[in-house]
């Protein structure tokens, strides 16, 4: 395309580069080139005499002149190199795709190809399973290993994917449940993982104090590790398993959390036993879209019943999409009294 550009001294160029970009004179779509021991740099418009004489050296070395430039290439997406829209999740500088699908190995080669962020490409080849909710997995490509440093809303998290559960889709969710804590309130976080609700918290609410139990020692100890890593006094990490841990914390949360989606329903009783009169419990369940909250409520408002408490809602949402026709929800309610 023929364009107006500024021939400039190649010992000059980048200076004066600099000075038309910063004045949004470049033109966006073509590429700047070389003819001789000059550079052509395109603009948008042809420079009136105010905008050339402001450049330095404009009257001795710099002309003006029409010429033809190739426009900018357009980096390639990872749709354009796969020829469709993957897969993924990205954990610090590891990606995960799922090893059943016929074109991991494709997926995986791409990703390290285009995401220079990206170190290691994981497959998984389970589900989440088991007691403490851990997957096998398989390097695609890549470094050999399953741990990285996740960064999250200022927070950072040593996590071994091989060791415990964590789920880099729940970063709103998280921020969201922090923002609820107000400053000096107690919280306890039934099923904690690698810390990322509780050291969230930790870290943005001033005064909050936050125990943070999980029956996994592998995440136990990745947990106290991101205690230190985030250089925390107000969060105390716990192996127990939730029923012991909550008979231990009896009537003590402002805030309960339980993010055990797939088996927090077996655990609501500690959940609200836990929690003080007032208390708010954030209870996350997976649930089909033809009964997205009310089997959960009354699974509630039993649990209550047995633990002698009364329960109201005060929120409700889905937190996203888990599988066909299937949800992560959440719901939040208050335990109201004795």
């Amino acid at each position: 395309m023929k364009l107006w550009a500024l021939r400039v001294p190649a010992t000059m160029a980048e200076d004066i580069r600099r000075l038309l970009l910063q004045a949004g004179h470049i033109h966006p779509e073509a590429q700047i080139r070389q003819e001789d021991k000059y550079i052509l740099i395109p603009v948008a418009g042809k420079p009136g005499p105010d905008e050339l004489g402001a450049l330095p050296g404009a009257d001795e070395n710099i002309t003006v002149i029409e010429a033809e430039f190739e426009p900018k290439r357009k980096k390639p997406s990872l749709e354009d190199i796969l020829g469709f829209t993957p897969s993924f999740d990205v954990i610090g500088d590891i990606a995960i795709v799922d090893a059943d699908d016929l074109d991991a190995t494709r997926i995986a080669k791409a990703l390290m190809e285009y995401r220079k962020s990206i170190n290691v490409v994981l497959g998984a080849v389970s589900p989440v399973e088991g007691e403490f909710r851990t997957r096998q997995w398989v390097v695609l490509a890549g470094e050999h290993r399953t741990c990285t440093i996740h960064k999250e809303h200022g927070c950072r998290y040593n996590v071994d994917l091989a060791d415990a559960y964590f789920s880099a889709r729940l970063g709103t969710e998280r921020k969201r449940v922090a923002d609820m804590v107000k400053r000096g309130q107690y919280v306890v976080d039934l099923f904690a993982g690698v810390g990322p609700f509780s050291i969230l918290i930790g870290k943005s609410v001033p005064g909050a104090s936050v125990v943070a139990v999980d029956k996994n020692p592998g995440a136990v100890k990745l947990l106290s590790e991101n205690i230190n890593l985030n250089r925390l006094d107000n969060v105390t990490a716990v192996e127990d398993d939730a029923r012991n841990a909550a008979g231990n914390l009896k009537h003590s949360a402002d805030h309960v959390i339980m993010n055990l989606p797939q088996s927090a329903r077996d655990f609501l009783d500690c959940g609200i036993l836990a929690a003080k009169n007032g208390g708010v419990v954030h209870f996350y369940d997976i649930t089909h879209e033809d009964d997205l909250y009310g089997t959960s409520w009354e699974l509630i408002r039993e649990a209550a019943a047995r633990v002698g408490r009364k329960v109201e809602c005060t929120g409700r949402r889905i937190v996203r999409s888990y599988a066909p026709y299937q949800y992560n929800v959440c719901i939040e309610f208050r335990v109201i009294e004795d």
